[in-house]
């Protein structure tokens, strides 16, 4: 089995943690909307709410139907950074553990379907999860740019 995916999850996040921690030395940094408080919370969030129970759910080979998870809105305000990160830290190793536990037909075959995405295996939601990393990635690399101007 390739356990790729699991690696790229973990590394992501590190270089995100190790990013957002820089950044938050800048009070004013802010990627878009959001400041980076927002941002940790919202990867916890997303981490402990969509990705933990999906992928357990499919794993399960419960067949389940997602809809598009979305925390946009969610005040974020009574959370500090560090809390944050070390909730996603935790909840990631959670997942990340749940899944080498998996066998092949778990991870690649059994699936769900996502009301965006399709059918869904819990690979596929990895690299879901992935994919959603790397887009914060690109607007804290952006952000990054900018206070080094």
């Amino acid at each position: 089995m390739n356990d790729k995916i699991v690696d790229d999850l973990q590394n992501s996040q590190q270089l995100m943690i190790a990013m957002l921690r820089v950044s938050a030395e800048d009070p004013s940094a802010r990627v878009g909307a959001w400041d980076l408080r927002d941002i940790a919370a919202h990867l916890a969030a997303s981490e402990r709410e969509a990705y933990v129970p999906r992928v357990h759910a499919i794993a399960a080979g419960e067949n389940p139907s997602f809809g598009f998870y979305n925390n946009d809105d969610t005040d974020f305000s009574g959370i500090h950074l560090d809390d944050a990160l070390d909730e996603w830290v935790a909840t990631r190793e959670m997942l990340l553990g749940f899944v080498r536990t998996l066998n092949e037909e778990q991870r690649t075959k059994l699936t769900g379907r996502h009301e965006t995405f399709g059918e869904v295996t819990v690979d596929r939601y990895l690299e879901i999860a992935l994919r959603h990393d790397r887009d914060h990635l690109s607007g804290l690399e952006r952000l990054a740019g900018e206070l080094t101007r």
